[in-house]
């Protein structure tokens, strides 16, 4: 019996595409395998970093059996015992795109933040981090609703003992080269802390747009013609 064959392109071509290599090959991040997560913040975790007062954020991990995550990762009950903590689960889609990003370990998926990417170094794996990216997620956090702002009290605190710690350094100073030296970055420093908590609860008012200036109307030309 005679088989039956598709007909070939009229024009004879043949399309190729990029050849890929063998799942065995791919690059693989040598991590140890991490479970999903979610940042969690807490009113009293926040600190001073140039100039502002910024969250100070912890992460809420997927692994199972561990910190009320049942054996089979289900967060139900964890997410609820962190909230009756006082803690804020802060969903990934806080984020654009997601701020929880996966990469394929040798060992399992490894689970990173959006600002951290793995890199090879003469055969060690270490992690790059966006420390300027991350920070301005975490301003974000505040400006979007998602964190609210601190207790005046708590940073009332934090303020309080810098200004021990001024003060001590200051009597110290006559004697202590050390003290001497460093407590101009000490009242720097307290200083700054006063100026930032000013600003995040009395932010400065935008600048009016300023109003159109209307240009001048022709005058008369005089003794021309007509």
């Amino acid at each position: 019996m005679a088989a039956t064959f598709g007909t070939a392109p009229s024009s004879g071509q043949y399309q190729s595409t990029p050849a890929s290599r063998p799942t065995a090959m791919r690059e693989l991040v040598k991590l140890e395998a991490s479970p999903p997560w979610w940042y969690i913040h807490h009113p009293a975790r926040w600190t001073y970093r140039d100039g502002e007062w910024l969250p100070w954020l912890s992460e809420l991990r997927a692994d199972p059996g561990v910190a009320n995550v049942d054996r089979n990762g289900a967060m139900d009950m964890a997410e609820v015992v962190k909230r009756r903590q006082g803690w804020t689960l802060i969903p990934w889609d806080a984020e654009p795109g997601g701020y929880c990003v996966v990469f394929e370990g040798v060992a399992g998926p490894v689970h990173l933040s959006k600002w951290q990417r793995p890199k090879l170094v003469a055969g060690q794996t270490r992690i790059e981090s966006d420390e300027a990216g991350y920070w301005a997620f975490c301003r974000r956090l505040v400006a979007d609703g998602y964190i609210q702002l601190p207790d005046p009290d708590f940073l009332a605190v934090q303020i309080d003992r810098q200004e021990k710690k001024v003060q001590e350094w200051r009597e110290k100073a006559s004697t202590s080269p050390y003290h001497r030296d460093a407590l101009a970055v000490e009242e720097a420093l307290l200083e700054g802390m006063r100026g930032a908590a000013e600003r995040l609860y009395n932010p400065p008012a935008p600048e009016a747009e300023a109003a159109p200036v209307e240009a001048p109307a022709p005058k008369p030309r005089r003794g021309g013609r007509a």
